[in-house]
């Protein structure tokens, strides 16, 4: 199997380093290929938006092409306008089949360019216009610079790094914004970057050696090969099992200078890409200030926090008051530091009640939840604010304001385990006296949360014009709408609506079915085109209530989206359009807060759900079992870890019996290593390897017994490999006490008799030691006939 290279080499050796010269691009083109092809199948996977798949062809091109200008002699800025040119006539290429049907040729290709310019312009004046075809143009433009780069830095310029960190960069953002079940991609880009990493870091280290003639083995690169798998393995299943790092809080400080300026950007990249598909049912990570209206939704049972509340109520991360036709988004907002010395008041409503929660995490991240309204939190937190007018002010209210707290984000990253307090202003309302309040609503409420895009079709507000008929009471109108809407059936495996067309006309009109998005982006719609002010509010339903401690345990798969309506004097009051939820119940006017037959804008039963209807929730989860106490996050833990542990078990398992196998090869297929010149101390190091093996079949050497005779015990526990150990005694007894030296063939012989009789030492030495059937060891370690 293992040959020496020779300097300078004999025609076979000659040979053999030309053909591996020629396999070798091969193989780290196909590995770097495979590598950055599995990115794109994870954004793809991702369903950030329809359309994804053009990036495919994008990235073949530029592959081939990259390839081919990193392996030439042009220049670099040559290759710069070449990548420029061929890149943009790739990308405008794939992203014309976007182009609405009848279009063809250049005319698909302007009208791409055509949106792409509306979409800047509206973005650069600040009025962004939702376009999910943007978005696939960006993506495309980002694999072409990621696949480019990486095939110029590790062909031309041999920047093995530089190749591999950019694209491990963008999968950690994809994976850890995505849904839960990118994990894969992961594990394989890991797999074929430490494999990359070996087989670049083995070609600088073969220069080096040719250029000092250091000999080593012409099939070195796979046994680095295999022990690159091996250990890629071993580092996966090792960091998977190990505590994170990142839940433990370990990377906070060095990570908490960086959160301000990510969360403006993400803040901005959600404002110009609200129509994106968020997956909001991670955990609370994944809350932002845009909401898309997307396809399907992937959501888990992982435990995300326990929460201590005298009220069973939604705990909300953000709220939303502008929709453009795919999706909604946190407005014109101001962000702030909380504390004592805030320069702001919130909003004092009627019939309300403050409540004080306190909330124990088991998911990082750093958006804080609470009952609406919340007031104040008990730690170190900034917040975006929406400021509201302080009415009748006069000259002692010139440097006071109030605003409301739209999202709150604590200043360090909540790790598993800590515990936070937050303070909520909560309604104390009856039916009756929503019904009696005024319809006059404050210039600043009607400017912002009644506006609707021009995108939206009419056949939407007829709609809501006949579902409420004949109703002029505010809170009539929004229980018939939420009636009405909860007759449809929840469903969050939907495709989406495809690219330009409105999500909430196509949930009411094409589709009819989807998840809590849809509902209550129908509901706010509608209200507001009768007149009525309304948003939508982000966050979780309320999960479970644990028997032992009595608090409500949420999950990931309670992540939920829901209606606020305005009633002037008693503020932002809750609705549940969603189908798949529990209809909130209140009091006529006679039932006291607090009754145990429904709390005030509490969790009632649903009257309005028919049999055959049961929510999908519902029907996937079923009762189940107790659930588990949170641990810090394992390989073991779900039944996709389990998945992962016996497929690496299995991989190793298998890489294992191929080397085994491969060390029984017969002595035919070996072949014989050239020496022109024996090197000093070659026998001694032959020799003492031998001894090396003969100690492990405890067989110690003895002062008393020559060469030969501790050859011959040797090779009697070891018949396969008697001629072998013989060849080397001799040679190592010739060489000791004979007054010649040995010759460069004697040596070549000694070398093989080596490389024979070592796979059958390991087969022995395994065969002793593992407690496998005989069947099973006669398959690995018998030697074929």
């Amino acid at each position: 199997m293992t040959t020496l290279t020779d300097f300078p080499a004999a025609a076979s050796g000659h040979a053999v380093q030309t053909r591996r010269a020629f396999i070798r691009p091969w193989v780290d083109f196909l590995l770097l290929a495979f590598m950055i092809a599995n990115l794109a199948w994870s954004i793809h996977a991702a369903n950030w938006s329809p359309g994804l798949d053009r990036i495919f062809p994008v990235v073949s091109v530029a592959l081939v092409a990259g390839t081919l200008v990193a392996l030439s002699d042009f220049r670099h800025l040559f290759s710069l306008v070449y990548s420029l040119v061929v890149g943009a006539a790739a990308i405008l290429w794939s992203m014309a089949s976007l182009a609405p049907e009848g279009l063809v040729g250049q005319e698909s290709v302007f009208y791409v360019v055509k949106r792409t310019i509306m979409w800047a312009y509206s973005a650069f004046i600040g009025e962004p216009v939702a376009d999910n075809l943007v978005f696939v143009l960006l993506m495309c433009i980002l694999m072409w610079i990621l696949t480019y780069g990486a095939t110029w830095s590790y062909f031309r310029e041999g920047r093995k790094w530089q190749a591999i960190l950019p694209t491990g960069l963008a999968m950690l953002v994809n994976l850890y914004y995505g849904p839960p079940h990118l994990n894969g991609y992961f594990v394989i880009y890991l797999l074929t970057a430490i494999l990359l990493l070996v087989r670049a870091t083995l070609a600088d280290r073969e220069v080096e050696w040719r250029s000092a003639r250091v000999r080593f083995p012409f099939d070195i690169s796979f046994d680095f090969m295999r022990d690159g798998i091996l250990f890629a393995i071993f580092v996966i299943f090792t960091s998977w099992i190990l505590p994170s790092a990142a839940n433990d809080g370990q990377i906070n400080p060095i990570l908490e200078p960086l959160q301000g300026p990510w969360q403006d950007f993400k803040q901005e990249w959600d404002r110009l890409f609200s129509t994106v598909n968020y997956n909001t049912g991670d955990n609370a990570r994944a809350f932002g200030t845009a909401l898309a209206l997307g396809g399907p939704r992937e959501v888990t049972d992982e435990i995300v926090m326990d929460v201590d509340t005298p009220v069973d109520r939604y705990y909300r991360a953000v709220f939303m008051d502008t929709y453009l036709q795919g999706g909604w988004f946190l407005g014109q907002s101001e962000g702030v530091r909380l504390g004592d010395d805030s320069d702001f008041e919130v909003p004092t409503w009627s019939n309300r009640k403050t409540i004080t929660q306190t909330i124990t995490v088991y998911q990082p991240g750093n958006v804080l939840v609470a009952a609406p309204q919340p007031i104040k939190a008990m730690l170190p937190a900034d917040a975006e604010i929406v400021t509201v007018p302080i009415e009748n002010s006069g000259a002692a209210d010139e440097e006071r304001r109030e605003a409301e707290l739209a999202m709150v984000v604590s200043r360090k990253s909540q790790s598993e385990g800590d515990s936070y307090v937050v303070v909520s202003s909560i309604p104390d309302v009856t039916e009756a006296q929503l019904k009696a309040a005024s319809t006059v609503y404050p210039d600043h409420i009607t400017a912002r949360y009644l506006q609707i895009p021009d995108t939206v079709p009419q056949r939407v507000f007829d709609l809501a014009d006949e579902v409420t008929a004949g109703l002029d009471n505010p809170y009539d109108i929004a229980k018939t709408l939420e009636r009405f809407l909860r007759g449809y059936k929840y469903n969050d495996q939907i495709p989406g609506p495809k690219p330009g067309q409105d999500g909430i006309d196509y949930f009411l009109f094409e589709e009819r079915q989807g998840y809590c998005n849809y509902y209550a982006s129908s509901m706010a719609i509608m209200l507001r085109h009768l007149g009525i002010p309304a948003r939508l509010s982000v966050g979780y339903a309320t999960g479970e209530q644990q028997p032992q401690t009595g608090l409500y345990r949420l999950r990931n798969n309670d992540a939920h989206v829901w209606v606020e309506v305005y009633f002037p004097k008693y503020g932002w009051i809750e609705f549940e359009p969603t189908a798949a939820e529990p209809a909130l119940a209140r009091p006529s006017g006679e039932i006291e807060f607090g009754d145990d037959e429904g709390g005030l804008s509490g969790r009632g039963v649903n009257p309005d759900e028919e049999e055959g209807n049961v929510p999908i929730d519902e029907e996937t989860l079923g009762e189940g079992e107790a659930p588990l106490a949170p641990t810090t996050t394992t390989l073991l833990a779900g039944t996709g870890g389990r998945l992962l542990l016996v497929a690496a078990v299995l991989g190793i398992l298998l890489i294992a019996i191929w080397s085994a196998r491969r060390l029984g090869r017969p002595q035919g297929q070996r072949k014989r290593p050239v020496f022109r010149t024996v090197p000093q101390g070659f026998s001694v190091r032959l020799w003492e390897k031998l001894m090396h093996w003969a100690r492990r079949f405890g067989l110690g050497q003895r002062p008393s017994l020559t060469p030969l005779e501790q050859a011959a015990i040797f090779a009697h526990a070891v018949p396969d490999a008697a001629a072998g150990i013989d060849s080397i005694a001799q040679l190592y007894a010739e060489d000791t006490y004979s007054p010649h030296d040995i010759s460069p063939d004697q040596a070549s012989d000694a070398q093989l008799s080596w490389l024979t009789i070592r796979p059958i030492f390991w087969r022995y030495w395994l065969r002793q030691r593992l407690h496998l059937p005989a069947g099973l060891k006669r398959s690995l370690f018998v030697q074929d006939e």
